[in-house]
């Protein structure tokens, strides 16, 4: 493997790790996410600052563990997906999901598409980051090209237009409602997003479950919230020392994967206006969000650079900054996942690379 493939291979597996610890306060996906991205670990090809690169990632996450805080995860948690393949008994004896489950999936997929293009249109602005997350949530569905075009909203559709046909679940209508929720909040919420979000609730009949929907959608953006900050001022922390330039696009990077666009600016103004690093309010998060920011942390800074002498550097200033953010008891499992993670993908890679020649030479 060359130098430059390795360089690739590092960088895009390093990104990918971002975003699935970013996914779930957990390292149980990891293992089955990394061998459903193997073949772009290969290829070496994918950019990460590439727009298909989101949705890619986003079906890749999808039967195992979509992005909580992803519009619509809820319902691709359900398994109102096509990435998991046949279900059930069909499952033993063929991959490929049945038309009758392709056409059930659609049909959600395309009900969802119309509830997010109503709250991405209510503000009168639809951000880069909403059509990022609306493109995630529909590559989760893992339907073909031409279903996903199908899925789509055709023309300008208002919310007293919007109906249900047919009968939908009571769950599935209720992860409708909670990835409407989802969407709404990514970006801050609007008055107009607002009363859309109570007629579609009323819409959905699901007015008396509104409140308690909202409240749960609430807490887990506040909790990505928290991670997101925890993470930031830890990675700014250990990169102090780095030149501004680098530490800067790094921690872009890490907001990027990581925080939500409501966050995301006041994030930003701390890392460009060098703001001291504080841990208030931050020190006293549940051991599982100190762990998953601590691992965020580490795999944006050990991404940044593979060179073996900046690392043990940044390193040793990220298991300061931990200890001062009362996470010095997480270090080591946060270390362990994210380096055992890089260095399985690029032994992987390596391993690929060399087969050819081992198959020529018995």
């Amino acid at each position: 493997m060359t130098a430059d493939t390795t360089t690739r291979v590092f960088a895009l597996a390093s990104h990918d790790l971002l975003v699935a610890l970013a996914a779930r306060e957990s390292f149980a996906h990891l293992d089955t996410f990394a061998k459903r991205r193997a073949p772009a670990y290969i290829e070496a090809t994918v950019d990460p600052g590439a727009e298909s690169y989101w949705p890619g990632i986003a079906a890749a996450l999808a039967p195992i563990a979509p992005p909580e805080a992803m519009p619509m995860a809820g319902l691709i948690g359900l398994g109102v997906t096509l990435e998991a393949g046949a279900r059930g008994l069909r499952g033993l004896f063929v991959k490929d999901p049945s038309e009758k489950e392709r056409k059930r999936v659609l049909r959600i997929a395309t009900l969802a598409a119309r509830v997010m293009d109503l709250v991405a249109g209510a503000d009168e602005k639809r951000t880069d980051d909403e059509q990022r997350h609306i493109a995630m949530a529909m590559a989760s569905f893992g339907l073909r090209e031409d279903e996903l075009a199908q899925a789509q909203p055709t023309g300008a559709l208002t919310v007293d237009q919007f109906e249900l046909h047919g009968d939908v679940e009571l769950r599935v209508r209720r992860e409708i409602l909670r990835g409407a929720w989802q969407l709404a909040l990514g970006d801050g919420l609007d008055d107009r997003e607002a009363t859309l979000l109570a007629t579609l609730a009323a819409k959905l009949d699901l007015s008396n479950e509104a409140a308690t929907i909202h409240a749960e959608a609430e807490r887990v953006h506040g909790r990505q919230g928290q991670t997101a900050a925890l993470a930031v001022e830890l990675t700014r922390a250990a990169a102090a020392t780095l030149p501004a330039e680098d530490r800067n696009a790094l921690v872009e990077r890490l907001i990027r994967a990581v925080a939500p666009a409501s966050r995301a600016a006041a994030l930003r103004a701390r890392t460009a206006d060098a703001a001291p690093v504080s841990f208030d309010g931050l020190d006293s998060l549940p051991l599982p969000q100190r762990l998953q920011a601590l691992a965020l942390a580490w795999a944006a800074l050990t991404g940044s650079d593979p060179r073996y002498s900046l690392g043990m550097h940044l390193r040793g200033e990220l298991t300061a900054a931990a200890a001062e953010a009362g996470a010095a008891y997480e270090t080591t499992q946060a270390f362990e996942e994210v380096e055992r993670f890089l260095h399985q993908r690029l032994r992987e890679v390596a391993l690929h690379a060399a087969a050819p020649a081992a198959d020529a030479h018995p």
